[in-house]
Protein backbone atom coordinates (compact mmCIF):
# COMPACT_ATOMS: atom_id res chain seq x y z
CA UNK A 1 0.00 0.00 0.00
CA UNK A 2 2.74 2.37 0.69
CA UNK A 3 4.53 1.19 -2.53
CA UNK A 4 1.38 2.34 -4.41
CA UNK A 5 1.09 5.76 -2.74
CA UNK A 6 4.58 6.71 -3.15
CA UNK A 7 3.80 6.00 -6.67
CA UNK A 8 0.81 8.37 -6.85
CA UNK A 9 2.17 10.79 -4.88
CA UNK A 10 5.43 11.20 -7.68
CA UNK A 11 3.08 11.13 -10.57
CA UNK A 12 0.16 12.87 -9.36
CA UNK A 13 0.49 16.02 -12.09
CA UNK A 14 0.81 13.02 -15.13
CA UNK A 15 -2.07 11.01 -13.69
CA UNK A 16 -4.10 14.59 -13.45
CA UNK A 17 -3.16 15.33 -16.44
CA UNK A 18 -4.07 12.04 -18.46
CA UNK A 19 -7.33 12.22 -16.13
CA UNK A 20 -8.17 15.76 -17.85
CA UNK A 21 -7.61 14.47 -21.53
CA UNK A 22 -9.60 11.58 -20.91
CA UNK A 23 -12.63 13.49 -19.82
CA UNK A 24 -11.76 16.72 -22.57
CA UNK A 25 -11.70 13.66 -25.34
CA UNK A 26 -15.01 12.61 -24.23
CA UNK A 27 -16.62 16.06 -24.08
CA UNK A 28 -15.64 16.51 -27.52
CA UNK A 29 -16.42 13.49 -28.70
CA UNK A 30 -20.61 13.76 -27.12
CA UNK A 31 -20.56 17.17 -27.84
CA UNK A 32 -20.30 17.74 -31.61
CA UNK A 33 -21.80 15.48 -33.94
CA UNK A 34 -18.53 15.27 -36.25
CA UNK A 35 -16.61 14.08 -33.39
CA UNK A 36 -18.21 11.64 -31.99
CA UNK A 37 -18.63 10.03 -35.47
CA UNK A 38 -14.65 10.24 -35.65
CA UNK A 39 -14.56 8.81 -32.14
CA UNK A 40 -17.04 5.78 -32.35
CA UNK A 41 -14.55 4.90 -35.75
CA UNK A 42 -11.73 5.25 -34.11
CA UNK A 43 -12.80 2.72 -31.45
CA UNK A 44 -14.47 0.22 -33.80
CA UNK A 45 -10.69 0.39 -35.49
CA UNK A 46 -9.09 -0.33 -32.51
CA UNK A 47 -11.31 -2.71 -31.19
CA UNK A 48 -11.17 -4.96 -34.45
CA UNK A 49 -7.17 -4.49 -34.08
CA UNK A 50 -7.53 -5.80 -30.74
CA UNK A 51 -9.95 -8.44 -31.78
CA UNK A 52 -7.65 -9.98 -35.30
CA UNK A 53 -4.60 -9.95 -32.66
CA UNK A 54 -6.57 -12.32 -30.23
CA UNK A 55 -8.08 -14.33 -32.28
CA UNK A 56 -4.72 -14.75 -34.29
CA UNK A 57 -2.94 -15.83 -30.46
CA UNK A 58 -5.70 -17.94 -29.97
CA UNK A 59 -5.84 -19.91 -33.11
CA UNK A 60 -1.68 -20.07 -32.44
CA UNK A 61 -2.01 -21.96 -29.35
CA UNK A 62 -4.60 -23.87 -30.57
CA UNK A 63 -2.64 -25.85 -33.53
CA UNK A 64 -1.16 -28.39 -30.84
CA UNK A 65 -4.86 -29.34 -30.03
CA UNK A 66 -5.65 -29.01 -34.77
CA UNK A 67 -2.75 -30.99 -35.34
CA UNK A 68 -3.27 -33.72 -32.77
CA UNK A 69 -6.78 -34.32 -34.13
CA UNK A 70 -5.55 -34.36 -38.31
CA UNK A 71 -3.60 -37.33 -36.62
CA UNK A 72 -6.18 -38.75 -35.24
CA UNK A 73 -8.15 -38.48 -38.33
CA UNK A 74 -5.36 -39.46 -41.10
CA UNK A 75 -4.86 -42.74 -38.30
CA UNK A 76 -8.60 -43.74 -38.75
CA UNK A 77 -8.51 -42.92 -42.58
CA UNK A 78 -5.80 -45.30 -43.21
CA UNK A 79 -7.45 -48.41 -41.33
CA UNK A 80 -9.74 -47.51 -43.77
CA UNK A 81 -7.85 -47.73 -46.65
CA UNK A 82 -6.30 -50.65 -45.35
CA UNK A 83 -9.80 -52.52 -44.55
CA UNK A 84 -10.84 -51.63 -48.60
CA UNK A 85 -7.63 -52.32 -50.19
CA UNK A 86 -6.98 -56.05 -48.20
CA UNK A 87 -10.39 -56.96 -48.83
CA UNK A 88 -11.31 -60.34 -51.20
CA UNK A 89 -11.55 -59.91 -55.27
CA UNK A 90 -15.37 -62.00 -56.08
CA UNK A 91 -14.48 -65.07 -56.91
CA UNK A 92 -10.40 -65.37 -55.36
CA UNK A 93 -10.17 -67.31 -52.35
CA UNK A 94 -8.43 -65.82 -49.55
CA UNK A 95 -7.26 -66.61 -45.73
CA UNK A 96 -8.28 -63.89 -43.40
CA UNK A 97 -7.10 -62.96 -40.42
CA UNK A 98 -8.75 -61.86 -36.98
CA UNK A 99 -9.58 -58.44 -38.45
CA UNK A 100 -11.42 -59.26 -41.61
CA UNK A 101 -8.00 -59.65 -44.09
CA UNK A 102 -6.49 -56.60 -42.69
CA UNK A 103 -2.63 -56.69 -42.63
CA UNK A 104 -1.86 -53.83 -40.77
CA UNK A 105 -2.79 -51.45 -38.02
CA UNK A 106 -2.21 -48.37 -37.41
CA UNK A 107 -1.88 -46.45 -33.93
CA UNK A 108 -1.13 -42.82 -33.34
CA UNK A 109 1.54 -41.36 -31.19
CA UNK A 110 3.31 -38.19 -29.85
CA UNK A 111 6.77 -37.77 -30.13
CA UNK A 112 8.28 -36.58 -26.44
CA UNK A 113 12.01 -37.29 -27.43
CA UNK A 114 14.74 -37.14 -30.20
CA UNK A 115 17.64 -36.55 -32.00
CA UNK A 116 19.02 -35.51 -35.12
CA UNK A 117 22.94 -34.81 -33.99
CA UNK A 118 24.45 -38.05 -33.47
CA UNK A 119 25.43 -41.07 -35.49
CA UNK A 120 22.91 -43.44 -33.73
CA UNK A 121 19.96 -41.44 -33.13
CA UNK A 122 16.38 -42.61 -31.38
CA UNK A 123 13.22 -41.32 -30.59
CA UNK A 124 10.73 -41.89 -27.85
CA UNK A 125 6.82 -41.93 -28.21
CA UNK A 126 3.95 -41.80 -25.37
CA UNK A 127 3.09 -44.75 -26.41
CA UNK A 128 4.26 -48.45 -24.91
CA UNK A 129 3.01 -51.88 -24.61
CA UNK A 130 -0.39 -51.04 -22.82
CA UNK A 131 -1.30 -49.49 -26.17
CA UNK A 132 -0.49 -52.04 -28.18
CA UNK A 133 2.88 -51.41 -29.63
CA UNK A 134 5.40 -54.11 -29.63
CA UNK A 135 9.41 -54.40 -30.33
CA UNK A 136 9.78 -54.82 -34.52
CA UNK A 137 6.35 -52.36 -35.65
CA UNK A 138 7.54 -49.46 -38.20
CA UNK A 139 6.86 -46.05 -37.50
CA UNK A 140 6.10 -43.30 -39.99
CA UNK A 141 4.31 -40.02 -39.86
CA UNK A 142 2.05 -38.25 -42.61
CA UNK A 143 5.04 -37.07 -44.46
CA UNK A 144 6.69 -40.94 -44.80
CA UNK A 145 9.17 -42.87 -43.17
CA UNK A 146 10.21 -42.37 -38.95
CA UNK A 147 11.81 -45.83 -38.02
CA UNK A 148 11.69 -49.18 -36.19
CA UNK A 149 10.63 -49.90 -32.72
CA UNK A 150 13.65 -51.21 -30.69
CA UNK A 151 12.50 -50.77 -26.79
CA UNK A 152 9.23 -50.91 -24.97
CA UNK A 153 7.90 -50.45 -21.80
CA UNK A 154 3.90 -49.77 -20.28
CA UNK A 155 3.32 -46.88 -21.44
CA UNK A 156 6.77 -45.61 -23.64
CA UNK A 157 8.41 -46.91 -26.57
CA UNK A 158 11.63 -46.02 -28.29
CA UNK A 159 12.45 -46.01 -32.00
CA UNK A 160 15.67 -46.46 -33.83
CA UNK A 161 15.64 -43.14 -36.30
CA UNK A 162 16.00 -43.08 -39.96
CA UNK A 163 19.15 -41.20 -38.83
CA UNK A 164 20.82 -44.16 -37.39
CA UNK A 165 23.69 -45.26 -39.13
CA UNK A 166 22.81 -48.93 -38.08
CA UNK A 167 19.50 -48.13 -40.01
CA UNK A 168 18.21 -50.02 -43.65
CA UNK A 169 15.58 -49.07 -45.46
CA UNK A 170 14.25 -51.47 -48.41
CA UNK A 171 13.00 -48.69 -50.46
CA UNK A 172 12.52 -48.29 -54.22
CA UNK A 173 12.12 -46.19 -57.04
CA UNK A 174 8.31 -45.39 -57.57
CA UNK A 175 8.34 -44.41 -61.24
CA UNK A 176 10.28 -47.73 -62.04
CA UNK A 177 10.18 -50.10 -59.15
CA UNK A 178 13.71 -50.91 -58.98
CA UNK A 179 14.73 -51.42 -55.38
CA UNK A 180 17.83 -50.67 -53.21
CA UNK A 181 18.68 -49.98 -49.62
CA UNK A 182 18.44 -46.57 -48.11
CA UNK A 183 20.81 -45.65 -45.34
CA UNK A 184 21.45 -42.38 -43.45
CA UNK A 185 25.18 -41.56 -44.12
CA UNK A 186 25.76 -39.70 -40.40
CA UNK A 187 26.37 -36.27 -42.50
CA UNK A 188 23.31 -34.05 -43.12
CA UNK A 189 19.48 -34.57 -41.34
CA UNK A 190 17.66 -33.77 -44.45
CA UNK A 191 19.97 -36.54 -46.78
CA UNK A 192 20.07 -40.42 -46.94
CA UNK A 193 21.57 -42.29 -50.09
CA UNK A 194 19.77 -45.03 -51.67
CA UNK A 195 22.41 -47.63 -52.90
CA UNK A 196 22.72 -51.03 -54.92
CA UNK A 197 20.96 -49.58 -57.80
CA UNK A 198 21.66 -51.08 -61.14
CA UNK A 199 24.06 -48.79 -63.63
CA UNK A 200 21.23 -49.43 -66.29
CA UNK A 201 18.61 -48.07 -64.83
CA UNK A 202 17.69 -44.67 -66.06
CA UNK A 203 16.95 -42.00 -63.21
CA UNK A 204 16.33 -38.37 -63.08
CA UNK A 205 16.25 -35.32 -60.26
CA UNK A 206 12.68 -35.82 -58.36
CA UNK A 207 12.05 -39.15 -58.82
CA UNK A 208 9.94 -40.30 -55.72
CA UNK A 209 11.32 -42.80 -53.73
CA UNK A 210 9.02 -45.04 -51.38
CA UNK A 211 8.86 -48.51 -49.27
CA UNK A 212 9.12 -51.89 -51.70
CA UNK A 213 7.35 -53.38 -49.06
CA UNK A 214 9.81 -56.74 -49.05
CA UNK A 215 10.01 -55.92 -45.82
CA UNK A 216 7.68 -57.42 -43.18
CA UNK A 217 7.89 -54.00 -41.43
CA UNK A 218 5.91 -51.30 -44.27
CA UNK A 219 4.01 -51.71 -46.32
CA UNK A 220 4.85 -50.84 -49.82
CA UNK A 221 4.43 -47.38 -51.34
CA UNK A 222 5.23 -45.36 -47.99
CA UNK A 223 6.88 -41.56 -48.94
CA UNK A 224 10.84 -41.90 -48.08
CA UNK A 225 11.94 -38.77 -50.12
CA UNK A 226 12.85 -37.87 -53.39
CA UNK A 227 16.33 -38.12 -55.52
CA UNK A 228 18.44 -34.78 -55.88
CA UNK A 229 21.14 -34.84 -58.94
CA UNK A 230 24.05 -36.18 -56.99
CA UNK A 231 24.96 -39.67 -58.04
CA UNK A 232 27.89 -41.86 -57.41
CA UNK A 233 28.93 -44.55 -59.53
CA UNK A 234 31.60 -47.77 -58.66
CA UNK A 235 31.28 -51.43 -59.45
CA UNK A 236 28.11 -52.85 -60.78
CA UNK A 237 25.55 -50.30 -58.79
CA UNK A 238 24.84 -46.36 -58.14
CA UNK A 239 24.52 -44.73 -55.09
CA UNK A 240 21.69 -41.89 -55.35
CA UNK A 241 21.54 -38.98 -52.83
CA UNK A 242 18.10 -38.75 -51.50
CA UNK A 243 16.20 -35.85 -50.19
CA UNK A 244 13.92 -37.00 -47.21
CA UNK A 245 10.50 -36.86 -46.98
CA UNK A 246 10.38 -35.62 -43.14
CA UNK A 247 11.93 -33.04 -41.33
CA UNK A 248 13.25 -34.69 -38.30
CA UNK A 249 13.41 -30.90 -36.65
CA UNK A 250 10.08 -30.19 -36.79
CA UNK A 251 8.65 -34.43 -36.00
CA UNK A 252 5.77 -34.38 -33.47
CA UNK A 253 3.03 -36.55 -34.66
CA UNK A 254 4.03 -40.06 -35.91
CA UNK A 255 1.73 -43.32 -35.84
CA UNK A 256 2.90 -47.08 -34.90
CA UNK A 257 2.46 -49.93 -38.11
CA UNK A 258 1.55 -53.19 -36.78
CA UNK A 259 2.03 -55.76 -39.58
CA UNK A 260 -0.33 -59.02 -38.04
CA UNK A 261 1.18 -61.43 -40.55
CA UNK A 262 4.47 -60.53 -39.11
CA UNK A 263 5.27 -63.68 -36.92
CA UNK A 264 3.91 -66.11 -39.59
CA UNK A 265 5.94 -64.60 -42.55
CA UNK A 266 9.31 -64.31 -40.32
CA UNK A 267 8.27 -68.71 -39.58
CA UNK A 268 7.82 -69.30 -42.78
CA UNK A 269 11.12 -67.69 -44.02
CA UNK A 270 13.24 -69.17 -41.28
CA UNK A 271 11.50 -72.65 -41.89
CA UNK A 272 12.60 -72.66 -45.54
CA UNK A 273 15.81 -70.99 -45.04
CA UNK A 274 16.93 -74.04 -42.37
Amino acid sequence: MRSLLNFLLRFKTLILFLLLEVVALAMISTSHNYHQTVFYGLSRNITGFVARRVERGTYYFRLRQVNEELVQENTMLRKRIEGLTSAPQEGVAAVHDTVSGVNYTYLSARVISNSVNKQKNFITLDRGSRQGVAVGMGVASPSGVVGVVVGVSGNYSVVMSLLNTDFRLSASIARNDYFGSLAWDGTNYRYARLSEIPHHVEVSEGDTIVTSGYSAIFPAGLMAGTLTGDQKRGGDFISLKVLLSVDFKKLTNVYVIGNLTHEERENLEKEVVK
